[in-house]
């Protein structure tokens, strides 16, 4: 009899602990954020883009569909509307507001997000029955780039200026200005975005980013002396080959004349020896 009238005491305690130990669950959880709400407050479990019935859009996130970098926060502005698509209120009320992201691991502080992951995500915020979407897209490393001159050609000596630009596997456009540029030339003089060609010939120049190429070839065209090949001096015709006829007649003209004196001196000395 005794042990009974302990062990039933016992049991009935035993079931109350349970039961409050359940009760605190419940409450615990009806406390945490909902899931699916990014650590806004209030916001229903399947989505935080999703806001209740009640609500109305009144509330305008500036900038819209902003792009920013990995771990560069962004900070938004709220301006209140005073009808959905209305105009803004005038003066502007001073509201508390709440704003979070569907996208865990963004950094929420105040209106500032700081997001690491590459990608799209939206950007909620709400004040009472008020809220206003926007989107938020940190970019990624490029999956594709191209690179295009400021000319397709160029003279010798000159420089050129090479845009490159690209996209990441989200398709958002990327800043190229990183890119690394290289010639098919080994003289060609790199600076940044520009290359020198001091010798003329097709050329190709490559953007690397990230690990990712994009190619295009220039012509570097030669001076139009540089072009042309020199000329051959003229032989001399006409008048200057005439000229050199008169002056072969003369000699040979003169050489008679002395084979004639000749003979004439031999003529005489010989009658002058048949005489003595």
């Amino acid at each position: 009899m005794i042990s009974r009238r302990i062990v039933a005491p016992s049991l009935a305690l035993g079931l109350a602990a349970i039961i409050s130990l359940g009760a605190f669950s419940a409450s615990a959880s009806a406390e945490e954020t909902v899931p699916g709400s990014s650590g806004i407050p209030g916001f229903p479990s399947e989505s935080p883009t999703t806001p209740p019935v009640e609500e109305t859009k009144t509330l305008v996130l500036s900038p819209a569909k902003a792009v920013t970098k990995p771990g560069v926060p962004v900070t938004f502005e709220v301006t209140v509307l005073a009808s959905e698509g209305g105009a803004p209120l005038d003066p502007q009320p001073e509201l508390e507001y709440f704003l979070g992201t569907d996208l865990s691991g963004d950094v929420v502080d105040g209106l500032t997000v700081t997001a690491f992951r590459d990608g799209p995500r939206a950007v909620i915020v709400r004040s009472g029955a008020q809220y206003g979407v926007t989107s938020l897209t940190v970019v990624g490393d490029p999956v594709a780039l191209q690179i295009t001159p400021s000319a397709p050609s160029v003279a010798k000596g000159g420089s050129l200026t090479f845009a490159v630009t690209g996209t990441d596997k989200w398709g958002t456009p990327i800043d190229g200005s990183a890119a690394v540029l290289t010639s098919s030339v080994g003289t060609d003089v790199v600076s940044g975005q520009t290359v020198t060609f001091p010798t003329a010939s097709p050329h190709t120049i490559t953007a690397t980013l990230a690990g990712v190429t994009a190619s295009v070839t220039v012509e570097v065209v030669a001076s139009s002396g540089e072009a042309a090949a020199p000329a051959a001096p003229e032989t001399p015709t006409g008048l200057a080959e005439t000229g050199a006829a008169p002056l072969g007649a003369g000699l040979t003209a003169a050489m008679l004349l002395l084979a004639g004196a000749a003979v004439s001196v031999l003529t005489v000395a010989r009658r002058r020896a048949a005489r003595q």
